[in-house]
């Protein structure tokens, strides 16, 4: 009896083992299926990885050419401005003088040949000489020619000058400080010329002058009318800095500090942004 009774008791004690290792297999199986689970995720997690690290190289690769190239686009202009200055104004001036004789020279001509075309005709018949009694005419009194009609020559053309060197003698005049003359000069060449690639650039350097001569409050207004009139063109940027930089010298610093972060806001890569970042953290700081 007592063998039976332990015969059974040992065949629960192996159903119960059996059991418990079914179970304790399947819960093996739920926990190495996760762990594959999350090895694939890992997997495509680093395949995006890669990915995103391609990605950001080619980005930088494309950032540093584009910063290549704005900084040669720097230089260039900056080359530029210094083969500018490297002009001798002594040859400017020389420039300009002689295109002031040529228009003088052009001027005395108009003048002379309608001095010419007032002068009377002269008379056919000879006059006779003083002290000498007349000689009688024989014959019949001859017939009277008809007058000549006198011909007016026509004038000259009026001198011209082209757009290129109205610009240049207005510059000239601005890099001399001559900037009452330079600003009549530029604001002529925008009438003349309103269509002129340079039109823009004519207005800024009328603000420039007014901002050297600290007329700032003038110098304001004429860098908002260059931003309204021509919002794509080459000299906004230099407008938006010489305005923030008017309102610091009226010691207006909230509105100074306003128009400098606008700058920096819309032209982050030009060079005035950077000058604008530098007057920026000096304003902040006092």
């Amino acid at each position: 009896m007592r063998l039976k009774a332990l015969g059974a008791f040992l065949l629960m004690g192996l159903a119960l083992t059996s059991a418990a290792q079914d179970r304790n297999k399947k819960a093996i199986d739920l926990v190495y299926d996760d762990v594959q689970a999350l090895k694939q995720q890992v997997r495509d997690l680093q395949s995006r990885l890669d990915r995103s690290a391609e990605e950001i190289t080619a980005i930088r690769e494309q950032l540093r050419i584009i910063g290549d190239l704005i900084r040669q686009s720097t230089s260039d202009q900056a080359g530029l401005r210094d083969g500018l200055r490297a002009v001798p104004a002594q040859y400017q001036d020389l420039v300009r003088r002689i295109d002031q004789l040529t228009i003088e020279l052009q001027r005395m001509s108009a003048e002379l040949a309608a001095a010419r075309a007032l002068e009377p005709a002269p008379s056919e018949a000879p006059q006779d000489k003083p002290g000498r009694e007349p000689v009688p005419k024989k014959g019949p009194d001859p017939k009277p020619l008809p007058a000549k009609p006198v011909q007016t020559p026509p004038a000259p053309p009026a001198p011209s000058i082209s757009p290129q060197e109205t610009y240049a003698m207005a510059y000239n005049d601005f890099l001399r400080g001559n900037y009452d003359l330079a600003v009549d000069s530029f604001k002529l060449y925008r009438q003349q010329f309103p269509a002129s690639p340079l039109a823009d650039n004519a207005l800024y350097w009328i603000g420039e002058c007014r901002y050297s001569q600290r007329k700032f409050e003038e110098a304001i207004d004429i860098f908002d009318e260059l931003v309204l009139a021509y919002p794509q063109g080459d000299k906004v940027a230099a407008a938006y800095l010489k305005k923030g930089l008017s309102f610091a010298e009226l010691g207006r610093r909230e509105e100074a500090v306003a128009t400098l972060k606008l700058l920096t806001a819309k032209y982050p890569l030009d060079e005035e942004s950077r000058i604008a970042q530098d007057k920026i953290k000096e304003l902040t700081q006092k």
